[in-house]
C-alpha cells in the first residue's frame, strides 16, 4: 500500500525488453534511521523488542564475468555466521532490487514457502539509494514489535549483482 509507484505494472514483450517496469526498483530518494539499544533500556522503549541475534558481511568478486551469476555463496555464507540455519525464519525481508534477485537469494537461504518474504513490498515496492538495505532490517524489526514475526531474517545488498551482502537474523523474546 506505500509503494513509491502505484496503478498498473505495465508488461512488456520479453523479446524486446527482457526487463519490465515490474522486475526493477523505482528511482528515488529517501532516508531510514534505526535506533539501536540494549537490555533494560531497549525493554523500555519498545514492548516488544527485536533481537539482532546474528549479523555477517560478505562479499563476491565484482568481475561480472568472474562468477555464476545464478547464485550466491556470500549470501549463504553471511546467513551460515549469522545464524540463520540454526532454526527456520517466518519472515525474510531481502533487499532484492531486481525480481530475478529475490529467486537467487531465496535459494541461498533456503527460504520455504513457509517463509513471510518482502512482506512490507520490498525494494521493487520503494528503492531509496543507500537506505534500502536499512529499511529491510527496519521493517524485519517492525514485524517482530508487532508480533507479526517472531524470527525474522534481513538482508541488505550492495552492487548491481549482489556483490556484497550482509544477513542479520532477529527475535523477538522467548515465551
Amino acid at each position: 500500500p506505500h509503494a513509491q509507484l502505484a496503478g498498473p505494472v505495465p508488461h512488456g514483450d520479453h523479446q524486446v525488453r527482457p526487463l519490465r517496469t515490474g522486475d526493477c526498483p523505482p528511482v528515488g530518494d529517501g532516508a531510514a534511521a534505526v535506533v539501536l539499544a540494549a537490555g533494560d533500556t531497549a525493554r523500555r522503549l519498545c514492548a516488544r523488542p527485536a533481537w539482532i541475534t546474528g549479523i555477517d558481511h560478505r562479499i563476491e568478486a565484482h568481475g561480472l564475468g568472474l562468477r555464476d551469476l545464478t547464485d550466491s555463496p556470500s549470501t549463504r555464507l553471511a546467513a551460515e555466521r549469522a545464524g540463520a540455519f540454526d532454526r527456520p525464519v517466518d519472515t525474510a525481508e531481502l533487499h532484492a532490487p531486481f525480481s530475478s534477485q529475490e529467486i537467487v537469494l531465496r535459494k541461498a537461504l533456503r527460504l520455504d514457502a513457509d517463509v513471510a518474504v518482502n512482506p512490507s513490498g520490498g525494494a521493487l515496492a520503494a528503492n531509496p539509494v543507500m537506505a534500502a538495505g536499512l529499511i529491510r532490517i527496519g521493517e524485519a524489526a517492525a514485524r517482530i514489535h508487532r508480533g507479526a514475526s517472531d524470527r525474522a531474517l534481513a538482508h541488505a545488498t550492495s552492487g548491481p549483482c549482489l556483490q556484497q551482502n550482509l544477513v542479520a537474523v532477529l527475535e523477538g523474546d522467548r515465551a
